[in-house]
């Protein structure tokens, strides 16, 4: 695997920064749980001392399963020697541990009846679940009061700081008039500022970067951009229409794709709309654009001469200097946002403590700073001790705060941290995940490793997805992301069988050209969802003749996936399937009471 070694769950060294590269269906789990039992058992540590991080309650739930199963299992085999059916972990565990560690069995008896004995303490947490504990059990380390209240929604709170900067900053009298409606004009208010402030506030560490002349002291002079304006207006009030016809008469010497008659009549009814406002700093249309000198010249194709008329040359300065003052307005906006995120962040950090609550986000920004900023050095220290062994799941989906949070304690490298994920997955940044985190991480790591055989596919789709991607080796672009082939693993799965007709394991498909070349976007988005749901309708009428089977019984409709780029996509996927008579299940952010059966049940 391009030089990076086969993880041996068994043998590997449990000591230092150990990243694990685990493509989906390669046993991540599986390896999780045989790391956990050697820390476990090799090591001597507790359940309590081994700490697990992943990121859904769904996944820690069924994370504890697996791993007290496994310690059942191994505990059950040390007494009976009959092992769990067509499963060589327990077997192959028990031998390493005999073989090459000498430890009696009487000995790992004990040990697994103690893990199971106090398992409901095991430290088996989300990324929110371990700060959350890592605060609770240090407060006097942390600097923290002894009981902060958990909220799950902090919107209030955030509106409120957001409606305090508003008030002193943007409803009063200290902006100009200008400002103002450069700030109506953009669409800002109070909620669209909570927005931004909850986004910038997800990603504390995440680098803000303004324009250079940001801070350089503001030019608006309005003054000239009136006069500008009453110029411009006075030559089109009194020659509008020949103006226009002028234009629309001139588009033989115009450049087509700019220049049409559809969007110099939508340009005229701009201008109309603007001198109708009376305001020279309303918004401006696209299409006004297309009456100003400069554009005309641009845009005139060769050798030949644009239309003239003082009005062009008026809204060329109009619009030159309007375009100069929307630059200085744009500053001053920008400042505005920046002191927004630096004052009004604070004021909710402060707000927080005051009440002493905390939300999610908030626990692991309290765990980095008071890991990081230098007043509370004895935190890592405690924290190190209590939990001297770390499993992280799903690394792929760590973000740099939380990067830095396990770093701060793990960075020594003298105690075991293993980081376990795919960072192809990283790069749709599911929950805040970083790619750029994974890569540096991969600097930070003592060992380096794989799972490479995959338990889940079939062998001719993993063949085929090996070829595909065997055509670019740079396929995800980001020097350090490849894509490692992938092996055939040998735990049993669920035949498919198509007997309807020759078909390959990895299909692609493409959508037929009209005779004008590719599909508008929205005949091209009916045509998919249709394609995809008559091909659905297929496959379950052969499997109601038999014909197409999973692990010996007739193909059903639920075990058919159909993964899509949006809910709209989605949506309509669900109808075309409506409309061929198969049932599906569509999971949406919709509410049920915009559903038809919502409404069937309204008019009974």
């Amino acid at each position: 695997m391009s030089g990076i070694p086969d993880l041996d769950v068994f043998r590997c060294d449990l000591d230092g920064i150990n990243l694990i590269e685990a493509s989906a269906g390669t046993g991540k789990t599986w390896n999780i749980c045989g790391l956990y039992l050697r820390l476990l058992l090799e090591r001597g540590l507790d359940v309590q001392q081994i700490l697990v991080v992943t990121f859904t309650n769904a996944a820690t739930a069924e994370l504890r399963v697996r791993v007290r199963t496994r310690i059942v299992e191994t505990r059950d085999y040390l007494v009976s020697g009959i092992a769990p059916g067509g499963d060589p972990f327990v077997p192959t565990l028990v031998n390493e541990l005999a073989e090459r560690q000498k430890i009696a069995e009487e000995e790992l008896i004990r040990r697994l009846d103690f893990a199971l004995r106090t398992f409901d303490e095991a430290s088996i947490f989300t990324i929110h679940g371990f700060c959350q504990r890592a605060l609770g059990d240090n407060p006097f380390a942390a600097g923290l009061p002894m009981a902060m209240e958990l909220i799950q929604d902090d919107s209030d709170l955030l509106m409120e700081s957001v409606h305090d900067y508003w008030r002193r900053h943007i409803a009063g009298d200290a902006l100009p008039a200008e400002v103002i409606s450069f700030l109506i004009g953009n669409g800002d208010t109070p909620e669209r500022y909570a927005r931004l402030l909850k986004r910038h506030l997800a990603k504390p560490l995440a680098i803000s970067l303004w324009p250079d002349n940001l801070d350089e002291p503001p030019a608006i002079d309005s003054d000239p951009l009136h006069a500008a304006y009453a110029d411009v207006r006075r030559l089109w009030i009194d020659h509008r229409v020949a103006i226009a016809d002028l234009l629309i008469g001139s588009l033989g010497s115009l450049n087509g794709t700019t220049y049409k008659e559809a969007s110099a009549s939508e340009g005229a009814a701009q201008w109309d709309e603007l001198f109708r406002t009376a305001d020279p700093l309303a918004p401006l249309g696209k299409y006004l654009r297309l009456y100003r000198d400069s554009t005309l010249n641009d845009r005139k194709k060769k050798a030949a001469t644009p239309p003239s008329h003082p009005f062009f040359t008026a809204a060329e300065s109009f619009l030159a200097q309007r375009e100069t003052i929307d630059g200085a307005l744009a500053l001053c906006r920008l400042r505005l946002i920046r002191a927004l995120l630096d004052e009004a962040g604070t004021r909710l950090r402060e707000s927080k403590h005051a009440r002493r609550v905390v939300s999610f986000d908030d626990m692991l920004f309290n765990v980095y700073e008071r890991l990081t900023n230098g007043s509370y050095p004895w935190l890592a220290a405690s924290l190190k001790a209590r939990f001297p062994a770390a499993l992280i799941d799903e690394f792929q989906d760590t973000d740099p705060l939380q990067f830095k949070i396990f770093h701060a304690i793990y960075g020594a490298k003298e105690t075991p941290l293993f980081l376990v994920g795919d960072p192809k997955q990283a790069i749709y940044s599911f929950r805040h995940a970083d790619l750029h985190t994974y890569l540096r991480a991969r600097q930070h790591a003592t060992q380096e490793s794989s799972l490479v055989a995959n338990q889940r596919s079939s062998r001719e789709l993993l063949a085929a997805l090996n070829g595909l991607f065997a055509t670019n080796p740079r396929a995800f672009m980001l020097p350090g992301l490849d894509y490692h082939p992938v092996e055939f693993g040998m735990k049993p799965r669920s035949e498919f069988v198509d007997d309807s007709e020759a078909r390959a394991a990895l299909q692609v498909w493409t959508l037929p050209e009209n005779d004008e070349g590719p599909l508008p976007k929205k005949i091209a988005r009916q045509a998919v969802a249709q394609a995809v749901a008559a091909e659905i309708a297929r496959l379950l009428r052969e499997a109601e003749d038999n014909r197409i089977k999973v692990a010996g019984s007739p193909l059903r409709a639920g075990d058919i996936a159909v993964l899509v780029r949006s809910h709209a996509q989605g949506g309509e996927t669900k109808r075309a399937l409506e409309a061929l008579g198969v049932g599906s299940v569509e999971i949406s952010q919709s509410s049920v009471f915009q559903s038809t059966d919502a409404e069937e049940v309204e008019r009974v």
